[in-house]
Order: C-alpha cells, then structure tokens, then sequence
C-alpha cells in the first residue's frame, strides 16, 4: 500500500498546487551572524540542551571547530573539537546517544564533489552547555568519536545529515538528481578517532526532487521532517507509530522559503515554533519562519514598557489559571512552578524570548501529574529581574 502511495505522490507532488503548507509565515529576518569567521555556514542545528543556542561550521577546508551563536545571531564562541579535521563538513544535528537524558551534537563529514573518498564520516561529541548571553569563549572540546562509513552502491556526495530523536537512526540524504535516502540503524557504535571500522548504510527510499537535497531536520519530537533543496524546502509529518522511511513515503508538502545566496542549512527551532535558514557567504543572516498554527503555550499580546509579573487569574483556581507577564527586551525567560517547600514541580517557560507580554496557561492536570489542594508559588527570571508570586489550588 506504500509503495502505491509513493507512486502516486511522484506524480503529482509538482502539480498540484494544494500540497503548499499553509502552517507556516513568510520569513522573519532575525539578524546578521555577528562573527566574521564563519564565511560558508553549510549546517545549522538548535540546541536541544541550551534554549536559544545554535550551531553551524564552515565548509570543506575549515578548521575542525564549530560556531555558537543565539537566535538574533550573537556570537557566542569558538568550539575547536581535539583531534579531527575538517574535510568536507556538510552538515550538522543535535540528537540523543548513548548517555540517556544527554544530547550529542553530529556532524557530516559527508562532501565528495568528486566521488573519490570511499570512506565517509560522522563525529559524535558531547553538546556542552551555552548561555545565551554569554561572553563569546574560544575552547577546545574534548572526547569526539568518528563513525566510518560507506555507501552500498558506490561513492556518493550528501550535504544532508538527520538524527531521529525516537528511533536514534541516522539519515544520509545524497546529492544526486535521484535523491536517495540512506539509514544507519541504533544500534551503531562510535569509535575514539582515528577508527578503521567502517559501516556500510542502506537505501531505504528515493526523493523526486527537482534539485539536489543540500540540508535537513527532523523536529525535536520526531513527528516532523525538514529536506531542502537550493530553491524549495519540503515537508513530510510523520504519524504515530511510523518509521522515518514511512512518513517519506508519504504525502510531501512544500513549505515558506524565500532562496538565499548559497543557502545550504535548514534546522528546526528547539521548540518547533518554526525553523531556520542560513547561508554560505560573509555575514550571512539568519532567518525563521514562524509556525502560524501556535504549538507553545504562550503568545504575544503587545508590546509592554517594563518588566512585570502579574497575578495569576482566576486564584484560587481549579482546572487551570494563567499567568501573565512582560519583558522589555529579548531576554531568556524562565517561568516555573513551586510547592511550599520550594520544590521545583512544573516549568513553564525555559527559552529566549523577545519584547512583549505573554500569558501562559497552567493545568496541573495536562500532564498527568498529581498535585494536591494547596499553595504554589510561580516565579518568573529574565536576566536581573526575578519576581515570585503565590497561586491557591483548590481540589
């Protein structure tokens, strides 16, 4: 029955204009990428440890290090990884490994213009943790292990590497104009570099691209799946209980972008409330296109002129109440839930946000956790300002 969809999708995946995704904006332009060294940003990832942080490299020939910057493209640090080298880096993913709870960042070293190298490689090293509005550091990381591998059918050039948050699969998209998608299965071990271990991937499904595939992502959740190409970014959502290979074979959907010089990397943001893109080049901009179809808990309502946390309302409350506050700045906010003891039992916002007033509904309920009759304390953190407030639940 998949095969017959495939079919059927090949067919008209490029005429019919009702396959255009209407869930998400026309780009935002949220800045220039400040630092000067990053001069062909091929890859993009979110971090999935540190709210508000990304990453990218450079191209082939770099050195072996890769860039942190935040979500208005503020310079956050050099990260030189010991021990490798840059080759033909193409690509870059945060996913889970082998330390459960943790993310690991991966990188593709996955170009071959010329289809001469017959070995492959992806680095493994784990994410270190970034702030948002750190000072910009130059460091070192240490304990990178590197992956070998080849493909089943011969020497092929990729620029997309993806990381399956459910599965831990990994997913190599080629170049070519028959786009294939290759697997490496969990389990999968990474060796201390140098390795002469090398895996061999499988072909799992082919795209019917009209260009080369040059990036991808798939969401934080799992259930969304990002492949772009020079001129159009594609779009897959993947059911419950599907593989990756599953919901590629499903109906493909054509998502906002607006072509860059160059652009080579697309990345979910770390709270799916859209993705973004950025190119090769000096200075290159970073851009988002917001989810129009709200999947966070909080939204924008206006532009405030201070800080400010308010009464929750109603309160005492039970099912739910909501907690409305301002921030004059982009700033990252933090927003958690307190019993009387001054346990920390529910956080509610944990990110970067810009200038405005938010409102954020609090259930108990929604997640299954049990909280009893009494009082609770919700305290709201931006940079210095930090305020707290009491809540009444009543059973």
């Amino acid at each position: 029955m998949k095969q017959i969809v495939f079919i059927h999708f090949i067919i008209t995946v490029f005429t019919c204009s009702s396959i255009f995704s209407q869930e998400f904006g026309s780009r935002i332009d949220n800045g220039t990428i400040e630092s000067s060294e990053i001069r062909e940003a091929s890859g993009i990832a979110a971090s999935r440890k540190n709210a508000g942080v990304f990453w990218t490299h450079n191209d082939s020939g770099g050195m072996g290090r890769i860039f942190a910057f935040n979500s208005l493209g503020k310079h956050l640090g050099y990260y030189y990884i010991a021990g490798i080298q840059n080759r033909d880096w193409e690509d870059i993913a945060v996913g889970p490994g082998p330390i459960e709870g943790e993310q690991y960042i991966y990188i593709g070293d996955i170009g071959d213009n010329s289809l001469n190298n017959n070995a492959k490689y992806i680095y493994r090293i784990l994410e270190p943790v970034v702030s948002v509005e750190q000072t910009p550091v130059d460091t070192i990381l240490y304990g990178v292990e590197r992956l070998v591998f080849q493909y089943p059918d011969g020497n092929r050039n990729a620029e997309t590497l993806m990381v399956d948050p459910i599965s831990r699969n990994i997913y190599i998209v080629s170049k070519e104009d028959k786009t294939k998608v290759y697997r490496l299965a969990w389990p999968y071990t990474f060796y201390e570099a140098p390795t002469f271990n090398v895996d061999t991937l499988e072909v799992i499904t082919s795209l019917p691209f009209g260009s080369a595939a040059v990036g991808g992502d798939i969401s934080p959740n799992g259930s969304e799946i990002l492949i772009k190409s020079r001129s159009a970014i594609y779009y897959w959502k993947r059911e419950n209980g599907e593989t990756i290979e599953e919901a590629l074979m499903d109906e493909i959907q054509i998502v906002p972008y607006f072509p860059e010089p160059q652009g080579e990397a697309v990345t979910w943001a770390s709270d799916s409330t859209g993705y973004y893109t950025i190119s090769e080049g000096s200075f290159p901009h970073l851009y988002v296109y917001p989810r129009l179809i709200p999947t966070d808990v909080s939204r924008v309502i206006s532009l405030p002129h201070n800080f400010n946390l308010e009464q929750n309302y109603p309160n005492p409350f039970n099912p739910s109440t909501v907690i409305r506050y301002e921030i004059q700045d982009v700033r990252f906010v933090s927003l958690k839930i307190y019993d009387v003891l001054g346990k920390e039992v529910a956080t509610l916002v944990n990110k970067e946000q810009s200038a405005g007033s938010y409102e954020v509904e609090f259930n108990p309920s929604a997640d299954g956790k049990e909280f009893s009759s009494g009082l609770y304390f919700y305290k709201l953190q931006s940079g210095s300002f930090s305020e707290t407030k009491k809540m009444l639940l009543l059973r």
